[in-house]
């Protein structure tokens, strides 16, 4: 299936942003607590429209929002 409007712009949020409208949660968020103070969270989305899946962190030193590859 190919990718929603929305999902195309979801990539260019590399660094900021929330997610679209039909990004919904999936599963826990995964809490580390690093060597940064307060650690940080990544958190797993589902489109619900084109079923992409992406992953949002709050570790600085990652990229925000990435798109699975499958």
């Amino acid at each position: 299936m190919e990718m929603c409007a929305l999902c195309e712009e979801q990539l260019k949020k590399i660094n900021t942003g929330k997610p679209h409208e039909n990004l919904i949660q999936v599963d826990d968020p995964r809490i580390y607590k690093g060597a940064t103070p307060g650690g940080f969270k990544e958190q797993d989305y589902q489109c619900l429209t084109c079923k992409s899946k992406f992953s949002h962190s709050t570790n600085k030193n990652d990229v925000r929002w990435t798109l699975w590859r499958g």
